[in-house]
């Protein structure tokens, strides 16, 4: 029950408590929801708190396992309230007391006639929760302060209609006095109705109109009659669906303009390729060479956001292509190379921004593997290594088995561009830890992007 008691202190309204048994045989709150309608009885919260003595109903409901009702009137913070505890059984024994407090100045928006209706359909909600709640146990989510109500009897006739549910009825060209109209003559015949799966205790739907919207959520009550039979509520979505449709606009945009971007990235890098194919100068080739392959990580990039979501990419697709794309590039012809990704099954993403400059790094380490780590070898093997530490971080590991760095050799100190381009993406965009590891057997390069940068 703790779960419903959000959306019962609303429907109510009301305080509600779960109150359980001590050793000693005092009475202690356990759970406990206010009602966001209207004031509430009570200023802090009375969690752990041992129910007084006084309140005689709560531990007649414990003691003989029936629902008892408290002095009708009792003034509490100014405020006359009706108290009723209604016992939660475990087998024959009682585990605990559901106590309902109402604010009786709330019935006296009513007359008489509804008043009592108003009773017995808060009775019903309350025992047909506690009912049902033993085999459920999705909590069903609270009422907000503008959702409207409607009782239905056992003829889909609307026995009562909330102020909200009569100003709801006129933006739907209804008419404001609902009650006695039957259901499916009201906003069903205005819209159109679309059950929603759900696996909890309430029937939910959605109306949509020519331009509105409603949530509806029915929780059918037992026993049904024609007195009471189900309580509806309707929630106004109309703004939010019309945020939806432009958020969904506006992504469709950014969509095409990551598409012409990666368009015009590799019209650039097939310029480049002409004019590589011109020059005469092998150093000229080599640098025109390297201004392509890093031209084609960022078009990447862009290809998977004009695709996929527009704020992250995921990172082991990406690798995957971009080792690929580097083994056919950069592997001399007479080099075999074999590259493998390694990361575990989840799914590891970054910010679109952290995964072009990812990109980068990835291109440059995977590019100086190829040209430099295998000179006088045939074959070798090529690992891009992604792991997502426990603390959120992502590690990202460039290893070979190639013949390892030169002895001594800085990074710092060798002034390369690539070594450059490295050092300041990883320490100034992506606020990471740069680890160089080699030896004869091998270099590892590992990249640590800490998880504020994800």
């Amino acid at each position: 029950m703790r779960g419903h008691l959000a959306f019962l202190a609303d429907l109510i309204p009301a305080d509600l408590f779960i109150c359980c048994p001590r050793a000693d045989g005092d009475l202690v709150a356990v759970a406990e929801a206010r009602p966001t309608v209207r004031e509430s009885f009570y200023q802090h919260s009375q969690l752990d708190q041992p129910l007084s003595r006084d309140a005689a109903a709560v531990y007649q409901a414990l003691a003989e396992g029936r629902i008892c009702d408290g002095p009708a009137g009792k003034v509490i913070g100014g405020q006359p309230m009706h108290q009723r505890a209604y016992p939660l059984r475990r087998g024959r024994s009682v585990a605990g007391i559901l106590v309902v407090e109402r604010n009786l100045y709330e019935e006296l928006k009513h007359t008489e006639e509804k008043r009592q209706l108003y009773r017995t359909v808060i009775d019903r909600a309350v025992q047909t929760l506690l009912a049902r709640s033993r085999t459920a146990d999705l909590p069903l989510a609270p009422a907000g302060a503008g959702d409207a109500m409607l009782i239905l009897n056992a003829d889909g006739v609307i026995r009562l209609a909330s102020h909200q549910a009569a100003t709801l009825a006129r933006r739907w060209g209804l008419p404001d006095a609902l009650e006695g109209l039957a259901w499916p003559e009201t906003f069903p015949a205005r819209g159109e109705l679309r059950p929603l799966a759900t696996a909890g205790l309430c029937e939910e739907f959605e109306l949509t109109g020519r331009r509105q919207a409603v949530e509806i959520r029915i929780l059918r009550l037992e026993p049904a009659d024609g007195e009471a039979a189900a309580i509806a509520m309707l929630r106004d979505t109309t703004e939010l669906r019309e945020k939806d449709r432009e958020l969904a606009i506006k992504e469709t945009i950014i969509r095409e303009v990551h598409h012409r971007v990666k368009n015009n990235l590799q019209t650039i890098a097939g310029l480049l390729r002409l004019q590589m194919r011109r020059a005469r100068n092998p150093e000229v080739k080599d640098i025109l060479s390297d201004c392509i392959e890093r031209i084609s990580s960022i078009a990447l990039v862009h290809e998977y956001l004009a695709h996929d979501d527009v704020g992250a990419v995921d990172m082991k697709e990406l690798a995957y292509n971009m080792l690929k794309a580097a083994l056919q590039g950069f592997a001399a012809p007479d080099l075999a190379i074999a590259g493998r990704l390694i990361s575990s099954k989840d799914r590891i993403t970054l910010p679109s921004a952290k995964a072009t400059s990812s990109a980068l790094v990835v291109n440059e380490l995977v590019q100086n593997a190829c040209k430099h780590a295998f000179r006088g070898r045939r074959k070798g093997t090529l690992d891009l290594i992604l792991e997502a530490g426990e603390d959120g971080s992502l590690h990202l590991k460039v290893r070979d088995d190639g013949i390892g760095l030169p002895a001594g050799f800085d990074p710092e100190a060798a002034g390369h561009l690539g070594w450059n381009i490295i050092r300041n993406l990883v320490r100034d965009d992506l606020r990471g830890a740069l680890k160089l590891e080699s030896s004869s057997g091998g270099t590892t390069v590992t990249i640590t992007i800490p998880p504020e940068r994800r």
